[in-house]
């Protein structure tokens, strides 16, 4: 095959922007998320104690498991390692347009990787764009009649991600075949045997550690504020300038809804089925997100759907529009939080504000990609300096320390330990009045001291700690 080719061309261009577009952003530890940084500490248990360490539950282990195994090279290595999947996702949601015959696959897939909160997704360890790449070489396989492949890379997103199991209902709407019943079946088991190889072969070890137990998720603190709630679903995922344009869209649909306009963007008619399962998938990853509305990433998988309804429904030069402003939006517009040792650097000119209790910026100068990253160095900074602080510590203590838990500990890694420290993520009463009882002194990190007491419906912990200052 020549990979040169000219039909190939578009394919290999669009792969090396988007991994390119990443590389700047890939340096600044494992990410501004604990859960990033608990990735590399599983990685970093799991390769020395030969037993595989979730990160949480219930686990994603073809991930983890790679990680593992590529441990001590660095957060580079393992951000690289999103990014390259970033770019592989990218591709074959552009396969999977010019498939469909999208006249402007091309641009419709770059949007879709410069939509900011896959695009920050990308540039740190998470396993949110792994999955994505997954599904969508799976629905590629899907419509080329390839049910095998489809099955096996729907079982590996699965094992990255179990909630990626959502999507096999669509896939059934899509391929269903209403008079012939058999066939059906037959395509059925063509998915689901491999997919369901793939998943068992992936959590056996956790099956073999915690039995049935691993099939949960963590949902510590209490239900956020709903503005917050709409927030990560809508600005935390599109931005400012993609939530601004979504609006000029959905007007410019109902504007067009007399008109007979609808799937003029591709060269022949969309199988309506395609249309209701994408329908059906977004309502399901929605659903799914007010359960635990805790991160704009749970949004990832509606968005290649979001951008092939677009594409139906809006005019050549309305989608086009859209697609750039979804290009341009991490760079510029940034709304995040000044909190001094989480949040991100804004300039002079930004507009602060607060939403339920926490107080955030509006910088026209400064765009979600910029924010994120300089949140990354900004936690890397306090985490660092707190370390430097338990060096002179020459008494028994303990230190909650919550969300900078895994950072610490990944920090701390290559680090002569100070054996009269502790870090513990959260602890509950039982195990705070032990540490009295040994003699500790016991502390907590900024805002520690509520979430420790919200997990464990508890009041104490103000009473019996103090706050530890660096």
């Amino acid at each position: 095959m020549n990979y040169f080719d000219k039909k190939h061309f578009p394919f290999i261009a669009l792969f090396i922007i988007v991994f390119i577009s990443r590389i700047p952003f890939l340096s600044a530890g494992y990410g501004v998320e604990e859960d990033s940084w608990g990735i590399a500490l599983a990685a970093f248990h799991t390769k020395f104690s030969g037993i595989y360490e979730p990160s949480r539950f219930p686990g994603h282990p073809v991930q983890e498991l790679i990680y593992s195994a590529f441990w001590g090279y660095g957060p580079i290595l393992f951000n690289g390692l999103c990014a390259f999947f970033s770019a592989v996702g990218v591709v074959f949601l552009a396969l999977i347009l010019k498939h469909l015959q999208f006249k402007h696959f091309f641009i419709a897939a770059l949007a879709f990787a410069f939509i900011p909160v896959y695009y920050i997704s990308s540039t740190y360890t998470i396993d949110f764009v792994w999955t994505e790449a997954f599904v969508l070489i799976s629905i590629y396989s899907l419509l080329k009649d390839k049910l095998i492949i489809c099955g096996i890379f729907l079982g590996l997103a699965l094992g990255c991600r179990i909630t990626s199991g959502a999507i096999l209902l669509p896939f059934m709407i899509i391929i269903w075949k209403q008079e012939n019943i058999k066939q059906n079946i037959i395509n059925l088991f063509k998915i689901s045997v491999p997919m369901t190889v793939l998943v068992l072969l992936a959590f056996i070890p956790l099956f073999k550690q915690f039995g049935f137990s691993f099939l949960m998720y963590y949902d510590q603190f209490p239900y956020p504020p709903f503005t917050k709630v709409l927030y990560k679903m809508i600005v935390g995922v599109f931005g400012f300038v993609g939530v601004m344009a979504i609006g000029i869209s959905l007007f410019m649909v109902l504007k067009n809804r007399n008109k007979n306009i609808f799937g003029e963007l591709f060269n022949r008619k969309l199988d309506k089925k395609i249309i209701l399962a994408s329908i059906i998938l977004i309502i399901l990853y929605v659903v799914s997100y007010f359960r635990l509305p805790q991160k704009s990433g749970y949004m990832i998988p509606i968005l290649p759907f979001l951008i092939l309804l677009s594409g139906y429904y809006l005019t050549s030069k309305q989608f086009k529009f859209l697609c750039v402003a979804f290009i341009i939006s991490p760079f510029i517009f940034s709304i995040n939080l000044t909190d001094k040792l989480r949040g991100a650097s804004y300039s002079k000119l930004a507009i602060t504000f607060k939403i339920s209790g926490q107080e955030l910026f509006f910088d026209v100068f400064s765009g979600p990609i910029f924010s994120d990253y300089s949140k990354r160095i900004q936690k890397m900074k306090y985490t660092e300096q707190v370390i430097e602080k338990t060096k002179s510590i020459n008494s028994k203590t303990v230190i909650i320390s919550g969300w900078w838990y895994n950072e610490i500990m990944v920090t701390m890694i290559p680090l002569e330990k100070n054996n009269y420290v502790n870090f513990e993520s959260y602890i509950d009463s039982v195990t705070i009045h032990n540490y009295i009882k040994n003699n500790y002194e016991i502390y907590y990190l900024p805002e520690q001291n509520i979430y420790n007491d919200q997990i464990y419906n508890m009041n104490i912990t103000n009473t019996v700690t103090k706050e530890f200052n660096q």
